[in-house]
């Protein structure tokens, strides 16, 4: 039985030119997980947003076409009508997260379902476990990190039961830990007894997670589908590179590998069948342990200035009684890029929120928060966003002006620095983050992925020495993650030191040189990526995956393979050297 249908479904916005979604077919069967993927403006959050009539009804524009969502056609029925059969989880938790509680909000839409009292908080009970926020009840939504935030958005819309699940970008801003979660969630509805449909949008960073759950995948581009068939045939199709969506390591590595005259049985779209054949190659080569090339693993070489920031005995304390942060010592150097991660929850935002003055600790006078050798929790703001800048996780948090050219001119202005100057370090941003062309564009109209650039290029007019970024890569597409990288590292290169909090585990493998772990407010463990992922177990203990790739290593290592492979490049190096290649 389908549960979603498309028919020739045609979807523009007001006051754009080109349409979202064109001449769009589609069919999705109950007990269906599908992927929509594509680049940034491919149109994936245009049709989510139509399943249940937010366009055109919340969101207008000019639509053709039918929608029918269980046997009902979004043109006759409204948004609260719609409610009853479909859920969505939206990629910005801020716009579905109200309440003063976690409990309150889960509740929220069961309560306006009319359901009695008991099953609306069975209903929360079962949603805060399928997403691990028991003991989450009284806490106040806006104390939780972001990753906590999408998890009670995904808990509200589970506590709705609906025959429908679509998920925006669900596990963007989770731990490793936390998108097999949600997925082993999206897999239980869907093949369980009720036999739900889920409709995924992903960009391709966290595809890995996706790929070993969803039964189809879809891809679009420019609002049209260019390819729709099984996971394991589309995720390896060409077309998926052409359109710049992010495909997994393991079919990268395969492909590369294929490329260079090694016949391979397929190209397998999942850890386990990666091991699988692999060892099945070598063992046949009569390999039955690898040999090392010579030069593997030699350490980037980057020169770091002195102590730009210093951190000792930090504490704080959320009220009522909620521990954030447990006695944080860390120093950063200039020049260099860290990575820091960690479970949600585990203190990253809060540390963050410290450097630059936003909190202050807990127990301020055993406590030190020195940047360039200044207490931070002396200085004015303006002391303060010269010498180290933080970028927000979500750059609606931070925008505000009408255009691009006004926002990231509101520093040099605010700082009294006179037209040509100002306009000097305008333009330097817009050229550093490729947002050339787009300085009259109007900020709430902006893609996501100009948003991102838009959100960290408004701060480099105030030259901070230090600059903190909270998930630089969220959301974006290969293209995106790719400019975005570029751009961090010209800054680096330029002198300034980059600091980002992520849960991307191939860009910290690929671009830091060092990563600080943290769990429950404490910092676990530090170092290069490499010494790091090294230590599968140690990570485990805060919810840590080290990338694809290198876990494939860990699988392999009693056949010799190395337990700190950070690139596909490495690993097909060491495949191609041990058979001959």
């Amino acid at each position: 039985m389908n549960l979603v249908e498309f028919k020739k479904f045609s979807f523009r916005y007001l006051r754009r030119k080109k349409p979202a979604l064109k001449d769009i077919n589609l069919t999705v069967e109950e007990g269906t997980t599908v992927a929509v993927v594509g680049p940034a403006g491919a149109g994936k959050t245009t049709l989510v947003k139509a399943l249940n009539g937010l366009v055109p009804y919340i969101e207008p524009g000019y639509l053709e076409g039918d929608v029918i969502v269980n046997g009902l056609n979004t043109r006759e029925y409204d948004v609260p009508e719609m409610a009853h059969h479909v859920s969505i989880v939206l990629e910005n938790p801020d716009l579905q997260i109200f309440s003063l509680t976690v409990k309150d909000d889960i509740a929220f839409g069961p309560a306006n379902l009319g359901l009695p009292a008991d099953e609306i908080w069975e209903r929360v009970a079962y949603a805060m476990r399928e997403t691990e926020l028991v003991g989450f009840d009284d806490r106040n939504p806006n104390n939780l990190s972001g990753g906590e935030q999408q998890s009670l958005a995904i808990a509200g819309a589970l506590a709705m039961k609906p025959r429908v699940l679509a998920l925006d970008e669900p596990v963007a801003m989770l731990d490793p830990v936390g998108k097999e979660r949600v997925m082993s969630v999206v897999e239980r509805i869907t093949k369980g007894d009720s036999k739900a449909t889920t409709i995924i949008t992903e960009s391709g960073a966290d595809i890995e997670a996706v790929a070993e759950k969803v039964d189809r995948v879809i891809a679009l581009h420019q609002g049209e589908v260019v390819v729709d068939g099984p996971a394991e045939e589309v995720l390896v199709d060409p077309v998926m590179e052409r359109i710049g969506v992010g495909r997994p390591q393991v079919v990268d590595l395969f492909l590369k590998l294929q490329g260079a005259g090694l016949k391979v049985p397929h190209i397998p779209i999942v850890l386990d069948d990666a091991v699988e054949i692999l060892r099945r190659l070598l063992t046949e080569a009569g390999v039955k342990r690898v040999e090392v090339p010579p030069g593997y693993g030699r350490p980037r070489e980057r020169d770091v200035g002195e102590e730009v920031v210093r951190v000792q005995n930090l504490h704080h304390t959320y009220p009522p009684d909620v521990p954030a942060l447990r006695g944080i010592d860390l120093t950063i150097r200039r020049g260099e890029m860290v990575g820091i991660i960690g479970q949600n929850g585990s203190g990253k935002t809060t540390l963050a929120r410290h450097l630059v003055g936003l909190l202050k600790p807990t127990n301020r006078r055993e406590a030190m928060v020195q940047v360039m050798n200044q207490d931070i929790t002396k200085l004015r703001f303006r002391q303060i966003i010269e010498m180290i800048n933080y970028v927000f996780q979500n750059p609606d948090d931070q925008i505000f002006a009408d255009t691009v050219w006004e926002e990231i001119a509101f520093a040099p202005e605010m700082m009294g620095l006179s037209k040509e100057k100002s306009k000097q370090l305008i333009e330097e941003a817009l050229e550093t983050f490729n947002l050339k062309g787009h300085e009259r564009d109007y900020t709430m109209a902006l893609p996501a992925d100009l948003k991102t650039y838009l959100s960290i290029a408004c701060v480099l007019p105030l030259k901070p020495q230090v600059l903190l970024i909270d998930e630089p890569t969220t959301g974006l597409d290969t293209r995106g993650e790719r400019v975005m990288l570029l751009s961090l590292k010209k800054l680096q290169d330029a002198g300034h030191t980059i600091v980002i909090i992520t849960h991307n585990m191939k860009t910290v493998a690929e671009h830091c040189d060092r990563v600080i772990v943290m769990k429950e407010g404490k910092i676990l463990i530090e170092g290069p990526p490499r010494e790091v992922y090294a230590q599968p177990n140690l990570l485990l203990e805060a919810d840590i995956r080290p990338p694809q790739i290198t876990q494939l290593g860990q699988r392999l290592s009693d056949m010799g393979f190395p337990s700190d492979v950070l690139t596909v490049d490495e690993m097909a190096e060491i495949i191609l050297h041990n058979l001959g290649r």
